[in-house]
């Protein structure tokens, strides 16, 4: 976008300060989307068989674009099913057909034209089954190579083959604006292929997509009753609105899908496929194709006696019934003719509704007293009548979704900041978009630790949807993704905690169940970590967003929740350390005085001193001020040994499942999120750098082939990785704490966000590219971070990195703005605004130039490193569009 220019000199405490105003764009689309998408990582070869980007909004369920070009892993209702595709069998005996895209060419005014499905070649895993190749439509013919290129939620696909005279590409996406929960929180996943003519003749191209009607089964059970596909033309829309006439409309896989198009080339369409049995059905839709690359409809009653098959097929083929094929294909063609050299796009999009959620759903059945069978809904439900009204609202917008989208990958991918952190904290922001994350039809979100597989686990409990229920407070805790993305949703998740999870006496229960206003306290556990924790996000959340009424609603809550440390059973003598039982995120509960309760309980209290200030409550001020300073010098004078800090355990207490002498990877993790809050150190600054040294020292696992893991595997072979404890001092306890000898990504990426915090880069980027190659495509999926689950929530620390590489801090309640004093350009964003920073060294002095690419922020100050801050004379309001020039004098 090119700007006017115009310069304003204002009279500040800096020596000049300019206003680039730019030429502000509405929502209309009139300006082309950027034509270029950005790149972070490319896969090929034998780094694709992992590769499943999701595809999806914030709660509203995924497909997922496969490494090879496939679409798999559909969860698009309510309830994870990573793993399910709706294979399902058109008509019996044959195999089963699943979701495709195909292609097919020939040169104008030739014979019948050639067939390839839009994807590279299959894993040779699955070459051998009990029925032959265990894959989805393995008899098609494909490409031979593909390349996947991804900046998440953007996916470049190109699929090569000698034979084919055509450059043939995918960008796939859905659209994520930070700042901007309603057009981040679309069903829908956008398709564009692009074919451009390689040869010196004119040529034919058609691209058909296929998605069975299977409303009513989601890879947990069901089924489909009176499944219909109906042909829709409206408004530069075309496509096949796919819903059911016998599906029970209050039951948990009800709903709607669309396949549309909004292209302008020739559409023709199916309703359903001939019921033909045994694989004549699949044959004949592939003739009826390859023959011109357009569709004949059948209709939803084709059958034998319309073809000349003979007795072949017997009695039971030859019906008429309107639903003879339980899951109808709805299969929509494209067709172009192109010239030498020139290229055209053909852009589909996958549309759904399902507003049916259950709270808690495993799958199988609802989380006992915690969740319910009644319908909490989906948010993004309420915004759209079906799923038709999703693709029509999307096509009106798509210009601005898909521009403001690729601003922000690109604003993000620019940056100067480690390649593995941005893809770290990039990538796993899509855990927030998958089916760990929900939002009730009330709008408030929720979470799972971790989202379930259909397959299971042979080594652990039954299969769920879902695994840790109720936004587990102390999971949740190590996040550091949605609070700078988005604002608002950030701040829902500390009403559900504080205004209904908040007990009367200060107890928190560390699992939400739902329905909230019958179910929210009813699980009645309290975890110490977890609730200090809350403390701490909700002072960063009214910090960032500036939201003082939020803050005075739930004051109340927050001082009943920290009081509860010391009138509940952690803190009982008031001192400022906790001695008492402390359930904690290592499912445990400790027993005296250690690290990573002390330092959530400082970071709580002095979290809670700042919030007090504000209020003008002198009273409670003062309260947490004197534990505060009393715990930090205790915890300074008699947990650390002069290399890190360590558990004390009362002399006559069961040893059992407790830490001990142990070196913890995440024993400074409220250390961690206080500086990502602005709210410096709660501990001794050298005892806590020397401390992070140790921690690299004794937990970091350069081989696991030469590592004894007693628990689950998350590192294998010549991995690298921090792991959960180590005991340098001897004196491993017979029984410890169960995960010792683990590794989990949410807990080396807090540790790894310190380190960079206090000047240990090189360690911190360390810990960051060793995660990243584990998860590299060949050996794992790079979008599925799992632990308790797949997509865990506590992976979205990983965005920690980002904050901690570029010194971000803001506060909309001082209108302060902070970065490092490292010259470099960086992606900023504080939940409701986004933009660039760019900082150089001129001289003696610094120029900074802050644009806006998204929202507005407020500025009263701005400093650069440990810098004096400097003010303005006024406060200066910078909007979408606009930058802000000027020296930076030390």
């Amino acid at each position: 976008m090119i700007r006017n220019l115009i310069a304003l000199i204002v009279v500040l405490s800096l020596p000049v300060f300019i206003i680039a105003q730019g030429d502000l764009q509405n929502s209309q689309n009139s300006e082309s989307p950027s034509s270029e998408w950005p790149l972070l990582k490319t896969y090929t070869g034998e780094y694709l068989s992992e590769v499943a980007m999701p595809l999806g909004g914030i709660g509203t369920g995924t497909v997922s674009i496969g490494g090879r070009g496939d679409l798999r892993d559909w969860e698009l209702g309510n309830r994870g099913a990573l793993g399910w595709t709706p294979g399902v069998k058109l008509v019996e005996p044959t195999i089963a057909n699943a979701p495709f895209f195909a292609l097919y060419f020939k040169e104008k005014g030739t014979a019948k034209g050639q067939l390839r499905l839009l994807e590279g070649p299959i894993s040779e895993s699955k070459y051998y089954g009990d029925w032959g190749c265990d894959a989805y439509n393995a008899g098609f013919p494909r490409f031979e190579e593909v390349e996947f290129k991804a900046a998440y939620p953007l996916a470049q696909l190109s699929f090569k083959h000698k034979n084919v005279p055509l450059d043939v590409n995918l960008k796939a996406f859905n659209p994520m604006i930070p700042g901007d929960e309603d057009n981040s929180s679309i069903p829908v996943a956008i398709l564009t292929y692009s074919v451009k003519n390689n040869s010196d003749k004119v040529m034919e191209f058609a691209v058909c997509g296929m998605i069975p009607n299977y409303i009513g089964i989601d890879g947990w059970g069901g089924k489909t009753n009176q499944n219909e596909n109906e042909f829709k033309d409206e408004s530069s829309l075309k496509g096949l609105y796919m819903f059911s006439n016998g599906v029970d409309s209050t039951d948990v896989n009800w709903g709607t899908m669309a396949l549309s198009t909004n292209s302008s080339g020739k559409v023709t369409y199916r309703t359903s496929w001939a019921k033909l049995g045994w694989n004549w059905t699949f044959r004949e839709f592939i003739d009826d194709f390859t023959t011109d690359g357009e569709l004949v409809n059948l209709g939803f009653n084709a059958d034998a006696r319309d073809f000349n098959t003979g007795d072949m097929l017997g009695e039971e083929m030859k019906n008429k019934e309107k639903y003879s094929i339980p899951t109808p294909p709805a299969t929509l063609s494209v067709k172009e003719t192109i010239a030498p050299g020139e290229e055209k796009e053909v852009t589909f999009y996958i549309t759904w509704n399902f507003p049916n959620r259950r709270g808690w759903d495993l799958g199988k059945s609802w989380y006992g007293n915690f969740g319910t069978k009644e319908i909490v809904g989906n948010y993004y439900s309420t915004k759209y009548k079906d799923a038709w009204d999703v693709a029509q609202k999307v096509n009106n917008n798509i210009i601005t979704l898909e521009k403001k989208t690729v601003d922000f990958v690109s604003a993000f991918c620019e940056s100067d900041i480690p390649e593995s952190i941005k893809e770290a904290a990039l990538f796993n922001s899509c855990n927030l978009r998958s089916q760990t994350v929900f939002q009730t039809a009330e709008g408030y979100p929720f979470g799972w630790e971790g989202t379930g597989s259909v397959q299971g686990t042979k080594l652990g409990a039954s299969k769920n949807a879902g695994w840790g229920l109720g936004t587990c407070t102390h999971v949740w805790n190590y996040e550091s993704t949605i609070p700078f993305l988005f604002g608002d949703l950030s701040m829902k998740f500390r009403e559900v905690e504080f205004l209904h999870a908040t007990h009367d006496n200060g107890a928190m229960s560390h699992r939400v169940g739902l329905p909230l206003n019958e179910k929210a306290k009813s699980f009645k556990h309290w975890a110490a970590d977890g609730q200090m924790g809350t403390l701490i996000k909700v002072y960063r959340d009214w910090q960032l967003s500036g939201n003082d009424e939020k803050l005075q609603e739930m004051w109340p809550y927050i001082k009943k929740a920290m009081s509860f440390a010391w009138k509940g059973i952690w803190d009982t003598n008031k001192d400022g350390v906790m001695e008492g039982s402390q359930h904690n995120t290592m499912d445990i509960d400790y027993h005296g005085p250690n690290p990573q309760m002390a330092a959530w309980y400082l970071g709580a209290l002095k979290a809670s001193i700042e919030m007090a200030d504000y209020m003008g409550d002198k009273a409670f001020k003062k309260e947490c001020e004197v534990l505060y300073k009393k715990g930090s010098s205790w915890v300074d004078a008699n947990l650390f040994n002069g290399e890190y800090y360590e558990q004390i355990m009362p002399e006559n207490h069961n040893k059992v499942a407790q830490l001990g002498k142990g070196c913890l990877v995440d024993q400074l993790v409220g250390q961690y999120l206080a500086h990502t809050t602005g709210l410096g150190y709660v501990l001794d600054k050298a005892h806590v750098s020397k401390t992070l040294e140790s921690i690299m020292k004794y937990n970091w696992v350069e081989d696991f082939n030469n590592h004894t893991n007693t628990f689950r595997s998350f590192g294998l072979g010549d991995e690298a990785g921090l792991i959960m404890a180590s005991y340098p001092k001897g004196e491993l306890l017979d029984f410890p704490f169960p995960y010792y000898t683990e590794i989990m990504t949410g807990f080396e990426y807090s540790t790894a966000v310190h380190m960079i915090y206090e000047g240990q880069t090189e360690n911190g980027e360390k810990v960051f590219e060793a995660i990243r190659n584990r998860f590299d495509g060949k050996k794992r999926n790079p979008f599925n971070e799992g632990e308790y689950g797949h997509r865990y929530a506590r992976a979205m620390a990983a965005w920690g990195g980002v904050i901690a590489w570029t010194g971000f801090e803001y506060s909309a309640v001082t209108k302060t703005m902070k970065f490092t004093d490292k010259a470099g350009k960086y992606f900023w964003s504080n939940g409701y605004a986004w933009g660039m920073c760019e900082v150089s060294k001129g001289g003696d002095d610094y120029r900074v130039h802050l644009e806006v690419l998204h929202g507005k922020v407020a500025l009263n100050t701005f400093q650069l490193g440990e810098h004096k801050a400097h003010s303005f004379k006024k406060t200066n309001s910078v909007e979408e569009g606009e930058s802000l020039m000027f020296k930076y004098k030390l």
